[in-house]
């Protein structure tokens, strides 16, 4: 029996000796290699392994600017609060 896995986007259909076998997208199936009939239809290349560590450093990069952003936002709340205090009419101090 060999293992068949497809990788591409759409269904693959292998034609053995019993009928088509019909494989969906990240299906895998064993076929005993002597019942295929005709080609086998290509089914994709597996895709290569991650690499986690790009990924981890723009998520640190993430955590980063939204510390900053957190920052801005609490120090544009304050300077708002000034302005309201400042921009107050005489009336209203009293």
């Amino acid at each position: 029996m060999k293992e068949f896995t497809n990788y591409t986007a759409g269904p693959r259909g292998i034609n053995t000796e019993a009928g088509t076998v019909w494989l969906e997208p990240g299906q895998s199936v064993e076929i005993d290699a002597k019942t295929i009939k005709g080609a086998i239809p290509d089914l994709g290349k597996a895709p290569a392994a991650a690499d986690t560590s790009e990924i981890d450093g723009l998520k640190d990069q993430v955590a980063d600017l939204t510390k900053q952003v957190e920052a801005l936002t609490a120090e544009k709340a304050d300077l708002t609060k000034q302005v309201e205090a400042l921009t107050k009419p005489a009336d209203a101090k009293k």
